[in-house]
């Protein structure tokens, strides 16, 4: 039995401001990798001929059934860890689906169809482009186990189809450790609460062919690196054209750890710009993590310490029929549940959303005795405690439970059985404590922080499908998926900027709008400048988007040719695709004289720019810089209104120059 001793208060009243700005990455070894989870480009699901299409109202059916999951043993005899705490939460899970993109194999009544041969090629041509080395000579189909309920076989069949590649990162190369082809889960398309145990699917997605792309997570020092490195495949899987475009067909997985801590998966991450921010949200959390397991180790606590020891409080409160309140005891506790690990959220909430997404029981129905101190981070978060506990209601608990002066407790209200479960989950998670940061799935909030999804699975989850034949990779094979691999983004944004002095911004949207072969063809085979190119595939369209127009890529082609053979000058493209898009039938001749173009002549530039320059100080324009380029765009403005466009902007702006320099 432990002998409780009274801590100082120093110890007790232990506390830290968390500044997720100020952080030190290299300081703290910080590491981090990625999952890339891309849907590939198909006219078939992976392992039926079911199209890829989905449902836009996500709660449409043709029918629904429902299931529950087990886990089952590995392939050396074991169950996966992580497959029994998803056991744990016992849930219902309810499918709908529709019969033109759904059939028997994703409901689990047949066994699955050949895969589909030009994924797999495709997956083998990702490959090339991200410089693997090791292409597999034979496909084996394993299954990885999911009891989340979003495959209704309760495994994903997923393959290795090569490893070793590497991409360029700010100068270093990053590790490609495997690139993959599986079958995409189906979609959540509702979940009434924790408490109700009962998920809802749509099977429109389940089986649509995904790559999955994993980076050594020891490779990238930085957020920023982070960031890049995603950029970075994110662009091979647009210039390949292998993944395929849309909301929802993409999602990214970070592994984080730092020195002392460990590997934590932030599952689920869309938006790039939030990459930064979970990365600062989750430092802060392990590095609080591991104070916290050296405050416990400095005050001689040990993991029997603990005990599944659940006192009955129910008598205090007024509880709803079959619902009680168990309390526990965590000795020399005081001071370290109440500790911020992120932003307003403190040790024991980050405790209690394990206990919530695995027993059913909401954190609000959590208490730790922490948060009576009047400066609690608790009453801070979005999940503050909901239990009428004051502080007469606090002593009575304290006395029932004979805590000592350096002891805490945590109480939950719940039903009798879930509660019970509840508290024997707490127990091991702050046992677990002691160990520091425990390996896990978290998924992300949209404030940065994150919260408990699962236990990090091992190998015992992945086994051999026995319902697929290894297909075996021939060289021809081989040879074929080599010709779909082009230029490698990095290679593109060297040969634009060094020839046409584009930024990478500018060729991202290239890439992102696939338009850069086009744009290859616009300056090499029409002789449009590498701005006037980009001047049409990206800004004119966006720009007219904004306004609300859209118009075919046949119009764009038109003006690049037009421009070309010099019919139109680069001022009156504006103009011209108004007329176009109205009118899409004319000529680009007959849209042009629909602008009602003027012959200007050199003496009637001259004069209505010397007109203009009489509106400015021309010695001011000689001497101060900053005023003449304040001056110039203003003139070449009102002479392009002037002359109906039918001069060249650039042109107008070296005659001004010119006219300022004569004086």
């Amino acid at each position: 039995m432990l002998q409780r001793s009274f801590l100082t208060c120093k110890a007790i009243e232990y506390t830290r401001m968390l500044n997720t700005e100020t952080i030190d990455f290299k300081k703290l070894g910080f590491h981090a990798g990625i999952e890339v989870h891309h849907q590939i480009r198909s006219d078939r699901k992976l392992f039926c001929r079911c199209p890829p299409v989905l449902e836009k109202d996500p709660r449409s059916m043709d029918y629904s059934f429902y299931r529950y999951f087990r886990p089952v043993l590995g392939e050396m005899g074991d169950f996966d860890p992580g497959m029994l705490v998803e056991f744990e939460k016992g849930y219902k899970v309810f499918y709908y689906a529709c019969e033109h993109n759904s059939c028997t194999y994703e409901m689990d009544e047949t066994p699955p169809f050949y895969p589909d041969m030009e994924a797999v090629k495709k997956g083998f041509a990702l490959a090339l482009y991200l410089n693997c080395s090791a292409l597999a000579e034979e496909v084996v189909v394993n299954r990885k186990q999911y009891l989340d309920g979003s495959i209704t076989t309760g495994f994903q069949r997923t393959f290795i189809v090569a490893r070793d590649g590497w991409v360029p990162v700010n100068g270093k190369k990053v590790r490609i450790t495997n690139v993959l082809i599986e079958e995409d889960a189906a979609r959540r398309v509702g979940w009434d609460d924790t408490a109700s145990r009962t998920v809802y699917f749509n099977l429109d997605r389940l089986g649509v062919p995904l790559t999955e792309v994993i980076t050594d997570h020891k490779d990238i020092g930085t957020p920023e690196d982070l960031v890049e490195l995603a950029k970075q495949i994110g662009r091979v899987l647009r210039v390949s054209r292998i993944g395929r475009r849309g909301i929802g067909g993409v999602r990214q997985d970070l592994n984080i750890s730092i020195e002392g801590g460990n590997r934590v998966e932030i599952k689920g991450v869309q938006d790039l710009r939030s990459f930064v921010l979970l990365c600062r949200h989750e430092v802060v959390r392990q590095n609080a993590l591991i104070e916290i397991s050296g405050l416990m180790k400095e005050r001689g606590l040990k993991k029997d310490d603990f005990e599944h020891t659940y006192v009955d409080i129910s008598h205090l409160f007024q509880l709803e029929d079959k619902v009680k309140a168990f309390a526990t005891v965590f000795p020399k506790m005081k001071g370290l549940l109440g500790l911020e690990v992120q932003p307003n959220k403190d040790f024991g909430l980050d405790v209690f959303e394990k206990s919530m997404l695995i027993t059913g029981i909401p954190r609000e129905d959590h208490f730790h005795s922490d948060e009576m101190k009047g400066n609690a981070v608790r009453m801070r978060s979005d999940h503050p405690c909901r239990l009428p506990i004051g502080r007469k209601k606090y002593a009575e608990i304290c006395s029932i439970l004979k805590l000592g002066p350096g002891d805490a407790f945590i109480l939950v209200v719940g039903l009798e059985r879930r509660a019970m479960h509840a508290m024997k989950k707490i127990v091991e998670r702050v046992k677990a404590a002691l160990d520091g940061v425990p390996q896990e799935t978290r998924r992300p909030l949209p404030n940065g922080n994150s919260e408990f999804l699962r236990v990090i699975h091992g190998k015992e989850r992945i086994y051999p499908d026995t319902d697929t034949p290894p297909i075996v990779i021939s060289r021809e094979l081989v040879q074929e998926c080599w010709k779909m691999v082009g230029k490698r983004p990095w290679e593109i944004f060297e040969d634009l900027h060094r020839k046409y002095s584009l930024s990478q911004d500018q060729v991202d949207l290239l890439i992102r709008d696939e338009r850069v072969e086009k744009f290859y063809g616009y300056v090499e085979r029409l002789r449009l400048s590498g701005n006037l190119a980009y001047r049409l595939l990206v800004e004119l369209q966006r720009w007219k988007r904004r306004k609300g127009l859209r118009f075919s890529e046949y119009i764009v082609d038109r003006l690049a040719e037009s421009l070309s053979r010099g019919i139109i000058t680069p001022a009156q493209v504006d103009l011209l695709t108004d007329v176009l898009v109205k009118e899409p039938s004319l000529t680009m001749d007959e849209a042009a004289s629909r602008l009602k173009k003027p012959f200007i002549t050199e003496s009637r530039l001259n004069n209505l720019l010397l007109k203009q320059l009489k509106n400015f100080d021309k010695s001011r324009m000689q001497s101060d810089e900053a005023y003449r380029k304040l001056a110039v765009p203003k003139i070449v403005g009102v002479v392009l209104e002037r002359v109906n466009r039918a001069v060249d902007g650039k042109k107008v702006s070296d005659k001004i120059c010119e006219l300022i320099k004569k004086g």
